[in-house]
């Protein structure tokens, strides 16, 4: 999230009238003989203006590296070539329906989120003013922002989603009958009531609508009050009734003096009729800014005819799409649609505007700080643990599938190592296969935590952006409520049948360092899926790269080949296996204090137990020896926790 929507500007002349203001990269000091901290005609509130927004991609170090690595000049990929997404606009919002209209690739989405103080300020140049008031983090809380896709939490009701949105994102105390009744409100406006109590639905069982759910994102927003709205393709997925419903809803709100701004594609004829302002973009750049019913005017002047077939927005499309191609020809379309607009008395007009409120900002910066309340972690916490423990009773399956895995692979090894006898052969080696198959097991049920938190990830970078919780927050509710619960309760069931069926030694000290340790392989195996969870995207390509660790760990674990054999170049991997320490924590513990017979003459008993340590290569002389290979588990357990922290904190600020 950004911090800050001032970034480096462009040295850029703007004139207004007869006053001269130039900028450097940064705002005009505040100057009481030059500029009046009052304007003769103050803007309306709740106004977004912008200047110089320019925003590229492309990977420049990359493309700089190939250019010194060739011998001849290289042409440079085009995946790295820098594209430009916004060339240096500019505009202003005020209250009511804003549309963004264009091709897709134009720059709408990306405009939304500057404005929105969504995207790092390093990452583009400009600056965005509300009210005369550059934006800073705190504009997160006086806005709202409903994205292209659903993000919600699909088991709650849609009144416990737009509660949850009020409770943590709420930074003054509400009585609870005051926020029911806001809730409820917003529900009216919405026309959900009759659904209020209805969940949302998930992968496996149907819930609401597409246009229920829409609004359900939208009553997340508005039940804060926002000054500003925006909406990234509110229409998207949404047949043309629903599309429709959703628009005028979104009308009535705009004449309440809120500002909406949204991008669209192609909206039908009525729906563009609802409009207050358009804005037409094309390859970043802007062609027209003004009202809906000036726009077929405004094209005929320059030339260009409507089929009376065509409705309106499928006729600037059509010119937009035929500016947005590659080639010399729409090249020159775009250059010559550019020049037309920025040649207007709309266009000085709106720049004119844009002047007045930088002066209101100099004025703002030089007398007013803003402060941002803060929020009780402790109420974050109670909410979002709250929404887990929710989550877990409305949909157990998660849940219930470690219990069945716990007890149907629990029973699948005792049956197969069922009270094993205390004889050399097969006494040894089954003793050895068990310990092995119970650590391997363990571990590697883990898997199945991928693709639960691969499937939150949307919904954790879009409520921590949107400033719901912070992330300590959720990393800590996560821990408690979801990942120590699903491990901690299949442990101890896998423990009690697996160490009771396979005739383990049976004291109370060796039970207890046998449950830590099956602890410790599902707290380490939970540790490194949420790391990778966190950090790839892709559930198929995270269990991938999860699982291939898991092998290479478990070949360097001293089960399947002698650790001492292994050349030094290679051998150093041992170090970095948990099923390593995992199973010479078992094997200490069980061949210890133990002695094995021969079959059938139980008063000869040629080896004991400390042989086979011996013969592993395992340290067992004193506890420390057994110890040190649970901190070692413990560390990186601990340590992938940390990893995935990092990358949460990481995924907040890339955003």
């Amino acid at each position: 999230m950004a911090q800050s929507t001032i970034v480096s500007l462009p040295e850029t002349d703007i004139h207004d009238n007869k006053d001269e203001i130039r900028f450097n990269n940064q705002l005009p000091p505040y100057n009481p003989l030059v500029n009046s901290p009052i304007p003769r005609n103050a803007p309306s509130k709740n106004t977004i203006s912008f200047r110089n927004i320019q925003y590229k991609t492309g990977n420049k170090f990359i493309n700089d590296l190939e250019q010194v690595l060739c011998v001849h000049p290289c042409k440079p990929r085009d995946k790295y070539k820098p594209k430009t997404i916004l060339a240096n606009i500019e505009g202003i919002f005020k209250p009511g329906m804003n549309a963004i209209m264009g091709p897709s690739g134009c720059g709408k989405s990306t405009l939304i989120d500057i404005l929105a103080n969504r995207k790092t300020p390093k990452s583009f140049s400009g600056y965005v003013l509300l009210d005369g008031q550059v934006i800073d983090d705190s504009f997160k809380y006086m806005s709202g922002y409903v994205v292209q896709e659903d993000i919600l939490s699909g088991t709650l009701t849609i009144k416990e989603n737009i509660m949850f949105s009020l409770n943590t994102r709420l930074r003054t105390k509400l009585p609870k009958q005051e926020r029911e009744n806001l809730v409820a409100k917003v529900i009216e406006d919405l026309g959900l009531t009759r659904r209020a109590d209805d969940t949302l639905g998930t992968d496996l069982k149907r819930g609401v609508s597409g246009g229920e759910r829409k609004r359900t994102c939208i009553g997340m927003e508005l039940v804060l009050a926002p000054k500003v709205l925006f909406l990234d393709e509110p229409t998207t997925g949404l047949d043309a009734t629903t599309a429709q419903i959703v628009m005028k809803i979104l009308k009535r709100l705009s004449k309440s003096g809120r500002t909406i701004i949204f991008s669209i594609h192609q909206p039908r004829f009525s729906i563009f009729n609802l409009f207050d302002q358009v804005v037409l973009m094309c390859k970043g750049q802007i062609v027209y800014y003004d009202s809906p019913e000036n726009v077929l005017p405004y094209f005929r002047k320059q030339g260009f005819a409507r089929d009376p077939d065509d409705s309106p927005p499928d006729f600037l499309l059509d010119i937009l799409l035929k500016a947005n191609q590659d080639s010399p020809e729409s090249t020159a379309k775009l250059g010559a649609l550019v020049g037309y607009y920025k040649g207007t008395k709309v266009f000085q007009k709106i720049r004119n505007e844009i002047n007045q409120q930088i002066r209101i900002a100099s004025f703002n910066m030089a007398n007013n700080k803003n402060k941002i309340a803060k929020k009780s972690i402790f109420k974050e916490l109670y909410y979002i643990s709250k929404r887990t423990v929710m989550n877990t009773y409305r949909n157990p399956l998660l849940f219930l599938s470690q219990i069945v895995v716990a007890v149907f692979v629990g029973l699948l090894i005792g049956l197969v190592f069922f009270n094993m006898a205390k004889t050399v052969d097969p006494g040894i080696q089954n003793r050895l296969g068990a310990i092995f198959m119970i650590v391997s097991s363990k571990i590697l049920s883990t898997v199945t935590a991928i693709e639960p938190l691969v499937k939150e990830r949307p919904l954790f970078i879009h409520e921590v952006v949107s400033g719901y919780y912070r992330v300590p927050t959720f990393f800590v509710a996560k821990l408690i409520c979801d990942i120590l619960p699903l491990r901690i309760i299949p442990s101890i069931i896998y423990s009690l049948i697996v160490y009771f069926m396979t005739g383990l030694q049976r004291t109370a000290t060796k039970f207890f360092i046998f449950l830590l340790t099956i602890f410790l392989c599902s707290l380490f195996g939970s540790a490194i899926c949420f790391f990778f969870s966190a950090l790839i995207p892709m559930f198929a390509v995270a269990l991938v790269i999860v699982v291939l660790i898991f092998v290479v760990m478990m070949i360097f674990s001293g089960f399947i080949v002698d650790l001492g054999s292994l050349y030094s170049w290679i051998g150093w991997l041992k170090w970095l296996s948990a099923f390593r320490y995992a199973s010479n924590l078992l094997t200490i513990n069980e061949f210890r204090d133990i002695t094995f017979c021969l079959a059938n003459m139980t008063s000869i008993c040629p080896t004991n137990g400390t042989d086979i340590l011996k013969s592993k290569q395992i340290d067992y002389g004193s506890d420390w020896d057994q110890w040190k290979d649970v901190l070692a588990l413990g560390a990186m357990a601990v340590a992938f926790f940390v990893f995935a922290f990092i990358q949460l904190i990481r995924m907040k600020k890339t955003k």
